[in-house]
């Protein structure tokens, strides 16, 4: 009786070669739609009495776009804060003694206290 050994051996290394190629194409396609894309939209350089703020447009394949505020001494390090949906991306810093305000034009304001971004 003559059994086909090289058929079967085939078989498993095609089979294992399709589960690591699939395992690897769905790592791939995971990054691709779950990780963001940033972009710069505005800055405003800091002054000696505010920080500088720098409006970011978050583009997600997954859950939509939405912009962001970062407030510190540079475009990739400060604090974050998230816009609200439909308060738009251009708001007014306004400084004071206690922290910044962001003045938006639909009449929404975010404060953020001088602790959080110094």
């Amino acid at each position: 009786m003559a059994t086909n050994v090289s058929g079967c051996l085939v078989k498993v290394l095609l089979f294992l070669l399709g589960a690591v190629m699939g395992t690897g194409l769905t790592a791939v396609a995971g990054v691709v739609m779950f990780v963001p894309d940033s972009t710069t939209m505005s800055s405003v350089e800091p002054t000696p009495d505010a920080p500088g703020m720098y409006v970011k447009k978050i583009e997600r394949l997954v859950g939509g776009d939405h912009y962001e505020i970062w407030l510190g001494p540079s475009a990739d390090r400060g604090y974050v804060v998230t816009v609200p949906g439909g308060w738009g991306h251009e708001p007014k810093r306004e400084a004071g003694q206690d922290g910044v305000r962001l003045k938006f034009g639909n009449g929404g304001e975010i404060f953020v206290p001088k602790a959080s971004y110094s």
